[in-house]
């Protein structure tokens, strides 16, 4: 690995609720109206698009079926870095893929029980939500790890930008029922919130 950086150069973030940390489990998913039960889903794709390509910087053709055919998809692969219980440093490689025909509107994160990196033993509590953070450093490792909103809220635990950018977020107007999720990119300083 190249050398350890702290400098983050940006982050992509999204609200987990109960369903997703039972997916995190290989619990099957809530509601039953079956499929992707083991999908972390990013929406709208398109406004993910650019930040999703820089995370997960290399491309593989896989065949997906789309429109009822075998077609060959672009599929964005990168690596995530987390710490085992042992104190090492763990690599894995992890996919993005585009939308299916049901949900056009989805990327994703297949299959989210098979990646240690996506394990926690955080619960859902009622006043504060917990978020997924995929921090990408300027050496281009990208980490996962999960907040509460109240580690946002604490002054002095993140960088003024961080705490700003997802504050907004969390308290932007949005359909009910529907997650908190967004990025933000230190070298264009641009980003993009859900809600808005």
């Amino acid at each position: 690995m190249a050398n350890v950086s702290n400098q983050i150069t940006r982050i992509l973030y999204k609200e987990i609720r109960e369903g997703d940390l039972l997916k995190f489990k290989a619990v099957s998913n809530q509601a039953d109206t079956g499929g992707g039960a083991r999908d972390l889903r990013i929406s709208p794709y398109g406004k993910f698009l650019p930040v999703v390509k820089l995370i997960f910087p290399d491309v593989v053709k896989e065949k997906r079926k789309r429109g009822g055919q075998q077609v060959t998809q672009e599929i964005f692969k990168g690596q995530f870095c987390s710490k085992a219980s042992d104190g090492n440093i763990k690599i894995e490689e992890v996919l993005f893929e585009p939308p299916t025909d049901a949900r056009p509107t989805e990327g994703r994160i297949a299959t989210v029980s098979s990646y240690s990196c996506f394990q926690t033993s955080l619960e859902i509590k009622p006043n504060d939500k917990l978020f997924l953070l995929l921090i990408q450093k300027d050496d281009g490792v990208v980490w996962p790890y999960f907040f509460y909103e109240s580690s946002f809220r604490k002054k002095g635990n993140w960088h003024a930008t961080v705490e700003k950018v997802l504050i907004e977020c969390i308290e932007t107007k949005r359909a009910p029922g529907r997650a908190v999720m967004g990025y933000y990119d230190f070298t264009t300083q641009k980003g993009y919130c859900n809600g808005k």
